[in-house]
């Protein structure tokens, strides 16, 4: 018998970054960032969005929201301290279609910030 944790369920980013990979001049290492915590960090921390908002437009809940931010955060650190290139990629995500797609049911609810 074989144990599987809950099936993740996809969250919303709004676009795939045209520059993935940073690396510094001499790189000592290197750490991947997922989609979806490099939108997290632009939504959060760029875009000054409050997490509840944020989590609403990946739709995500604000524990989920709040991991991907504490995990990007530190990684994005690492990298800075320790002279290591950021590669982003991977994760579970599904691209958003228009700007008030919110919720775990992928349809669009008229719902704006």
């Amino acid at each position: 018998m074989s144990l599987r944790g809950r099936p993740k369920i996809p969250r919303l980013i709004t676009e795939l970054p045209k520059i993935r990979v940073f690396k510094p001049e001499v790189s000592c290492g290197e750490v991947v960032l997922t989609f979806e915590e490099l939108e997290a960090i632009r939504l959060v921390d760029y875009l000054d969005y409050t997490q509840e908002e944020a989590s609403k437009l990946m739709g995500i809940s604000r524990r989920v929201l709040w991991n991907l931010l504490t995990s990007a955060r530190k990684k994005i650190a690492d990298a800075l301290i320790h002279g290591k290139t950021i590669r982003i990629e991977g994760g579970t995500f599904e691209l958003r279609t228009c700007e008030r797609c919110i919720g775990p049911k992928r349809h669009c609810r008229g719902w704006r910030l």
